[in-house]
């Protein structure tokens, strides 16, 4: 089974009121623990940041609490189904985008995160990419990952495709909408995979694994010859015109 964007689009539409419910008790109450964590990690980076972007921001849920850790913070937040953003209970500036084309300059946030939306990209690295271009300094995910080691990807594999979905539907969810996640966990890449393409694309800081390998914490930090080059190109952008 294909996941088409569009697919995407209308299931995310479709479930931000049980949103938070369900990633909570499917995380068997981790979720909120480890975006915490990834924002901890972010800070030893990054300590007194002015902006910062949420990628794939769903209604808040890690732009929550970057305003409790940075409340100075200008946070502005992306995604790509307008219910997430409608429904979104942090203030801040929202942005309705593709995270493959995130609509804004070179190096205009000193960090960019996001937490549980990487997997749903059919190419991992382009995402990246923009985060990276987007970025001056650090950047930062925490998403669904798969373990290499082939019995647990097994076991994970069922509990994505008859467990999850059951449990979601426990808090008012739809159970159709949750067995995507199991399609998706198909076509990611493994950990290892991942990695490599953080560290062809970062100064990798961090890459921890979770819950036997289904999620991972990774942070780096933008090259400073990737920011050399596109500051450059800026210049030169503006010499033309």
């Amino acid at each position: 089974m294909t996941v088409t964007n569009e697919e995407l689009r209308r299931i995310y539409n479709d479930i931000p009121k049980f949103y938070d419910r369900a990633n909570a008790l499917i995380s068997f109450f981790q979720d909120v623990k480890w975006r915490s964590e990834l924002i901890g990690i972010v800070r030893k980076y990054c300590k007194e940041p002015k902006i910062i972007l949420d990628v794939a921001s769903g209604k808040g849920e890690l732009s929550y609490i970057i305003h409790k850790l940075f409340p100075k913070t200008q946070i502005v937040m992306t995604d790509y189904a307008e219910n997430m953003l409608k429904l979104s209970f942090v203030e801040g500036d929202k942005v309705l985008a593709s995270f493959y084309n995130l609509p804004f300059r070179d190096n205009v946030f000193d960090a960019v995160v996001s937490s549980f939306a990487l997997h749903a990209a059919d190419d991992v690295e382009a995402v990246i990419k923009e985060m990276v271009r987007v970025s001056k300094n650090a950047i930062g995910v925490i998403a669904m990952g798969k373990s290499d080691n082939k019995v647990l990807r097994k076991y994970v594999a069922f509990y994505l495709r008859f467990i999850q979905p059951y449990l979601a539907g426990l808090v008012g969810a739809k159970p159709s909408d949750y067995k995507y996640i199991y399609y998706i966990y198909r076509k990611i890449p493994t950990n290892s995979e991942l990695k490599r393409i953080f560290e062809r694309n970062t100064e990798l800081r961090v890459f921890k694994e979770k819950a036997l390998g289904t999620v991972y914490i990774f942070v780096g930090l933008k090259r400073k010859d990737e920011k050399s080059r596109q500051e450059v190109k800026l210049r030169e952008g503006k010499t033309k015109a």
